[in-house]
């Protein structure tokens, strides 16, 4: 499903994906820094929980909780692309595709998101964005995979690694 901002319900679990336009790109682990400077930026202006993510060379899948009587987390995701585009080192700004500056060439038009129904379904998903490395071959064990939340799992008790 395409990002719509009305699809988001306040205090809502939500999965999500977003994917670079060059699928061989290397960007985002590359730079994982700076993508994690753009989540903490994007935190700081619109507050939201990060239930899990995994970061991928070419893409990411997160799960993500909105606050009470917060919808929304389109606006969230732009600003975290905006950030990103913006602080990578040796880039000049990236130019705008429309005039409305949603859309950004380096990124995918939109992102993919759903939200999840229940507590299993929340817990489902974040094995899922945990696994995700593996899957694509990466590692053979998540937990050697070092952009993820798995690490903050392991360390609370969470995941066995």
């Amino acid at each position: 499903m395409a990002t719509d901002n009305h699809a988001w319900k306040t205090g809502s679990a939500y999965f999500f994906s977003a994917h670079l336009r060059d699928r061989y790109s290397r960007l985002l682990v590359e730079h994982a820094q700076v993508l994690r400077l753009a989540f903490r930026v994007a935190q700081q202006v619109r507050p939201f929980r990060i239930n899990a993510i995994v970061v991928l060379p070419d893409h990411l899948h997160g799960v993500w909780t909105l606050p009470a009587g917060d919808e929304d987390g389109h606006r969230r995701w732009l600003q975290i692309q905006a950030v990103f585009d913006r602080q990578l080192p040796g880039h000049p700004p990236r130019a705008m595709v429309r005039g409305d500056r949603t859309v950004r060439p380096l990124w995918h038009n939109d992102f993919r998101e759903h939200r999840l129904v229940d507590a299993d379904d929340v817990q489902r998903h974040v094995a899922y964005v945990h696994d995700n490395p593996v899957r694509h071959g990466l590692v053979r064990d998540a937990c050697e995979w070092p952009y993820s939340s798995i690490h903050r799992r392991c360390a609370r008790g969470g995941e066995p690694c």
